[in-house]
């Protein structure tokens, strides 16, 4: 293995590293939503969602450093090595990080959906006793007319 592959494969670790680092995060936070969707705390589960957003972004970034190393990894690892075997438990880690919190995310959309049909159920019940409340009010005669009235 040359010096330059070689120096490419740790850069590549290096970056994949950092990727794990950002996934784990990303794994907390989907957990912590869990939580924020479980006490009904809609604000903090939307922060929630724009710092899962950043360190999405975080990764996208540092896909486009990794990726053109990754095809000259691809390369090497028919030489097999110890680079090669830690590359690839980092990459083995990273999807199974990104596995829990698909899992999880499923879950929380679900939880989610609960709670967009009741508070549906809630408003169309608001809407119907508003309803009742204007019919009633419509039936009670308007008695400001006798005080105004001078007899």
């Amino acid at each position: 293995m040359s010096n330059n592959s070689s120096a490419e494969t740790v850069r590549l670790a290096e970056l994949l590293e950092k990727e794990l680092e950002t996934c784990g995060l990303i794994r907390e936070l989907t957990k912590k939503q869990t939580e924020l969707l479980a006490m009904d705390d809609i604000e903090a589960f939307n922060e929630s969602l724009d710092e899962r957003e950043r360190l999405i972004e975080k990764i996208k970034g540092l896909h486009q450093d990794s990726n053109p190393l990754m095809q000259s990894y691809v390369n090497l690892t028919a030489g097999g090595s110890d680079k090669v075997e830690k590359i690839e438990d980092l990459k083995k880690q990273i999807h199974k990080i990104f596995e829990e919190c698909n899992d999880i995310n499923k879950k929380n959309i679900t939880a989610m959906d609960e709670k967009i049909q009741g508070q549906s159920v809630k408003i169309d019940e608001q809407k119907a006793k508003r309803v009742g409340i204007g019919g009633y009010a419509q039936s009670v005669p308007n008695t400001s007319e006798m005080f105004d009235k001078k007899t």
